[in-house]
């Protein structure tokens, strides 16, 4: 299992910042591995087999902001998966990610899960 922490502060044009908790997951991780508060991003390697990842219920989070990465191996081969424990993703059940070096970010309006 891959399995890492460290945090970040992401930031710029002008608008400050907000401090991400990552989180290095692998197909070895917990499936689907769930985010939180005091985990809104995770760098995803599929070397080894698709991942999932479990948003939490948009409702308990409004305005949070969450950041899924993928960070190493063929995603062509190995998708990553984002799932949402209450609440759609930008109106559907959950968004799968295809492209190499991709990055997906969603936001929170208390109800649903908006992808910014």
């Amino acid at each position: 299992m891959f399995r890492g922490s460290f945090r970040a502060t992401s930031g710029g044009g002008g608008g400050g910042g907000s401090t991400i908790t990552w989180q290095s997951i692998s197909s070895g991780s917990q499936q689907p591995f769930p985010m939180s508060s005091t985990n809104t991003g995770v760098k995803v390697d599929v070397t080894a087999g698709a991942v999932a990842v479990l948003l939490p219920a948009a409702a308990g989070v409004a305005g949070e902001i969450f950041t899924v990465k993928h960070a190493a191996g063929t995603i062509a081969t190995n998708s990553i998966t984002v799932t949402s424990s209450g609440g759609t993703i930008d109106g559907g059940a959950s968004i799968i990610m295809l492209q190499t070096l991709s990055t997906t970010r969603v936001s929170s309006d208390g109800t649903n899960w908006l992808v910014i």
